[in-house]
């Protein structure tokens, strides 16, 4: 039989790399769409749209320095390669279809998809980056555990799916790292280039993260003083040169545009010491960052992990523990001093908090190994792990379940679209989610309006998004929704059912004395009986928007007229039957005409339930008739043979033309 020589080494580490990231990536992307169309992380829009500003306008000037360029960069390339791809299938015509502004609701998600992709990437790619750092550090069995805790971190897992710099900044972090270790454990020129690259890239994606640099500062002194000979200080200022040029060819303008960079970067200072705004406040928030770590990233065990294992590291690897520490205390320490705190600045040194806990959980094991169970060491070791692991995943679990339900406002659109449609709808919901519903109205808020005005107009289904709720306006809501049956509720997000936040569907209910339409009572066979209209001067109409009760009858030659029809109906039918409206003169001519089936395709009388109330359009164009006295006919008719609804001979309504 053949002999098959053994996997070469670095072979079967290219593998475990590549599976460690595929694994790490399918994680991130699993939920990149989760919320969308709305985009409820703030910064999302922010800085979406200066990539997409850059690549519209050519411009390679992100035109802000609150953050550096660097992301700005590979996301104007990830927006390019989307549009590129987007003209390709038909999905937009050119670059100009894509709109700057996405606060609140994009109509691009696939464009947010795409960026998310970007930052999943770089999430992803720290995985097995920090396994090459702890293995390098520590051993193999740190690197594994520190990688497959990162996997299943859900803070990182859960900012790695936002288009922000907070989590690509740590990759560029990790990388710095291995070549600081590289400067302590052998003083090879390699380690200055990729420690120096690396601060670069990171100071080049979140300002703060430079200080990383120090941690290089610190490899090169330990390996000055205990490698065996004396390094010179040139090759530390060639790293910390290689990290300045790095900075500045991913953030160029801060040459070119020093200026202008200057005052955003005070700006940003200023913006910190603000105190107004930010997970909390106050300078020096120790217990709430203490808080963060045990309740929000390394959860209890690992916190124990850490502050347990950290003397015995600290024992048996010195320099390993210092340099990390160089790393991480500089950057808790800026955050600190700080008044506006947001826990995701973390996320740039969370991966090395990660590699001291996965550290100490390998020491810690090790210690409990050699005095109690010395044959049983891989055991203990497996325990600690899935101490340390099991909690993860469970959260892990919890948010990728989560974030694959659909939004709850976009469930909310769905309801609203399953209604019955005769009556109107007001909303809280943005008119992009009802491109094609003439009778959804999406409101700013729906308290601008009360109870009877909405009754009064033929508004029957109100949805409400709690997300707008203020404290001035919660009597009025508290009106509207006590007037009304619930249909549909939405838990608040803390209780975890949907993304999104809580609200529901109210129903006002129905009653034609509410209205208030000319009163024209007419019926049409055992079918339809028309109840009343409003009418006015103006343009044709998209949307049967309300009239307010307006009676104009009283028109400019040329004049067009918005008419609204209320109809009951009598008897359901699966016949789409066509409105004709006829203008005639004192003589009897026909002057003017408009047929339309009532309610188009959107809700035709096919549709249509015994006893609802329905709400139609009959906006008519007018010639540019002469002065005198018009009556206004209305009839229905089946298409199919043109056979007509019995009504009564009378007109709707007298127009006068002067």
């Amino acid at each position: 039989m053949k002999r098959f020589d053994r996997c070469p080494r670095w072979l079967t580490l290219g593998f475990l790399l590549v599976g460690m990231f595929l694994i790490a990536f399918w994680l991130r992307i699993w939920v990149a769409a989760g919320g969308l169309p709305y985009v409820e992380h703030i910064d999302e829009p922010a800085v979406l749209e200066r990539a997409i500003r850059m690549v519209r306008d050519g411009d390679p000037n992100p035109n802000t320095f609150r953050y550096p360029s660097l992301y700005y960069y590979l996301l104007a390339a990830t927006t390019q390669l989307h549009i590129w791809w987007g003209i390709a299938a038909g999905v937009y015509q050119s670059a100009e279809d894509i709109p700057f502004k996405h606060y609140g609701i994009t109509s691009t998600p696939l464009l947010y998809i795409w960026g998310r992709t970007l930052t999943a990437l770089l999430g992803a790619a720290t995985v097995p980056a920090l396994f090459i750092l702890g293995r390098r550090m520590f051993d193999r069995r740190v690197g594994l555990l520190a990688a497959a805790l990162l996997t299943i971190t859900v803070y990182h897992l859960r900012h790695s799916r936002f288009i922000t710099v907070d989590v690509p900044t740590g990759l560029w972090v990790v990388i710095a790292l291995i070549g600081a270790w590289q400067i302590a454990a052998d003083g090879r020129w390699r380690g200055y280039l990729l420690a120096g690259i690396g601060a670069g890239l990171a100071a080049g994606t979140k300002y703060n993260a430079g200080a990383v640099v120090l941690a290089i500062g610190l490899a090169h002194f330990i390996h000055w003083r205990f490698g065996g000979f004396r390094l010179p200080l040139w090759r530390l200022l060639a790293a910390a040169g290689t990290s300045l040029l790095t900075f500045l060819i991913t953030t160029p303008f801060a040459i070119f545009d020093n200026e202008f960079f200057i005052a955003e970067l005070r700006f940003n200072a200023w913006h910190y010491s603000l105190g107004e705004h930010g997970d909390f406040i106050g300078a020096w928030p120790v217990a709430e960052y203490a808080s963060f770590f045990w309740d929000e990233s390394i959860y209890p065990v690992g916190v124990i992990f850490l502050l347990v294992g950290l003397p015995l590291l600290i024992r048996r690897f010195p320099a390993q523990v210092a340099i990390l520490a160089a790393a991480i205390i500089p950057t808790l320490l800026l955050l600190l001093q700080y008044t506006v705190h947001f826990t995701r600045n973390v996320l740039p040194i969370l991966p090395l908090v990660i590699l001291l806990v996965a550290a100490g959980a390998v020491a810690i094991a090790d210690l409990i190994s050699r005095r109690f169970a010395p044959r049983a060491a891989p055991v203990v070791l497996g325990l600690c792990a899935a101490v340390l692991l099991v909690p993860n995943l469970v959260t892990t679990y919890n948010h990728l379940d989560y974030w694959g339900r659909t939004h709850s406002m976009v469930r909310a659109a769905e309801e609203l679209r399953n209604l019955p449609k005769g009556m109107r709808i007001a909303a809280e919901l943005p008119s992009n989610l009802f491109p094609e519903e003439v009778m959804i109205f999406p409101v700013r808020r729906i308290t601008d309006y009360s109870l009877e005005w909405y009754r009064a107009n033929g508004f029957r289904y109100l949805a409400a998004n709690d997300d707008l709720r203020s404290d001035e306006d919660r009597a009025t809501y508290a009106q509207l929704h006590a007037a009304a049956d619930v249909l549909v509720a939405y838990p608040p997000r803390r209780a975890g059912a949907y993304p999104g936040p809580s609200g529901a569907i109210l129903d006002l209910g129905v009653d034609p004395a509410w209205l208030q339409f000319t009163p024209r009572p007419m019926q049409f066979g055992d079918q339809f009986a028309l109840l009343g209209y409003e009418i006015r001067p103006g343009d044709l109409r998209g949307q049967i928007d309300p009239l307010e009760g307006a009676a104009i009858t009283t028109f400019a030659p040329g004049a067009p007229a918005q008419i609204n029809l209320y109809w009951r109906v009598l008897k359901a039918t699966g016949i789409d039957y066509v409105l004709f409206v006829h203008v005639v003169d004192a003589a009897g001519n026909r002057v003017a005409q408009r047929d339309l089936p009532l309610r188009v395709d959107e809700y035709p009388s096919s549709r249509w339930q015994t006893a609802e109330l329905v709400i139609d359009r009959a906006d008519l164009p007018l010639p540019a008739l002469p002065p005198g006295t018009y009556q206004v006919l209305i009839g229905l008719y089946d298409p199919a043979d043109g056979a007509r609804l019995p009504s009564p001979d009378t007109p709707l309504l007298t127009l006068i033309v002067e």
